[in-house]
């Protein structure tokens, strides 16, 4: 049996509302050589049954009911599940993909890469047509240059180990940024950046990173979590993008609660 190239992971979670949207814009996807895995996290909502109809009428979706772990864990289950892809990407279940979305990511893959980073439709970053090393990318990620979010990327398969999501559960947050790092420094190969927008973000009022509320210790676990997350050997290269996030990232809570 041929396996697809693609394996698209969709962590599911009280998502009923949009998740027809979402299935829809992903089974429409002028590449057709994927598979999409919707992994049911625990969802008390009809999102379950939305996903097993799909199942049935489209050989391409593979569905999975989970008890509730977190998004991270959902993602990491997707990946556990996958075919012998070439690619894993992911998708959050309120949002959607541009019709050519796989398509024009497929586009830029080759021996060169291991992952493709293309951008989404409310990004304010404009990004440039170019290749960089995992260390130019681990730079442009702390500095927000590029976007830590997990969708909107494709990653070579042979990236992810039993250590990629390795986090608390309560760790709910940044974790796709920890996930991020990760895989960066896992390649072998180097990294494709380009200008295309790959990916429809949804602002839901009800999603976490509007319901999400910071505390110091918090703050202080998630620069731990990213400072783990960098091999020893590049920890002292790395350390001046870890300060200047840790900075960026207070000016930014502080000014999101109190002006």
């Amino acid at each position: 049996m041929k396996q697809p190239k693609i394996s698209v992971v969709v962590p599911i979670y009280k998502a009923e509302e949009f998740l027809r949207n979402c299935i829809d814009s992903i089974l429409s996807q002028t590449f057709e050589d994927f598979e999409l895995l919707l992994v049911d996290d625990g969802s008390p909502d009809g999102s379950g049954a939305i996903c097993d109809a799909y199942a049935s009428t489209d050989s391409r979706v593979r569905v999975f009911h989970i008890p509730n772990g977190g998004a991270n864990r959902a993602r990491a289950w997707g990946v556990s599940k996958a075919s012998s892809c070439e690619y894993i990407t992911f998708v959050d279940s309120d949002d959607t993909l541009p019709i050519t979305a796989l398509q024009d990511l497929y586009a830029l893959t080759g021996e060169a890469y291991d992952i493709i980073v293309g951008t989404y439709d409310r990004n304010s970053k404009r990004y440039v047509d170019a290749e960089m090393d995992k260390l130019e990318l681990v730079k442009q990620i702390y500095y927000y240059n590029i976007a830590s979010s997990p969708y909107a990327k494709l990653f070579r398969r042979e990236l992810f180990d039993e250590q990629t999501f390795d986090l608390p559960r309560d760790f709910v947050m940044g974790e796709d940024f920890i996930m991020n790092l990760r895989l960066a420094f896992a390649c072998k190969r180097k990294i494709r950046v380009a200008p295309i927008v790959v990916y429809n973000y949804n602002d839901n009022a009800g999603g976490i990173m509007n319901t999400f509320h910071y505390t110091l210790d918090y703050l202080a676990r998630s620069y731990h979590f990213k400072q783990q997350a960098i091999p020893e050997i590049y920890r002292k290269q790395c350390m001046p993008y870890c300060i200047a996030n840790a900075l960026m990232a207070t000016h930014i809570i502080v000014g999101h609660y109190y002006t």
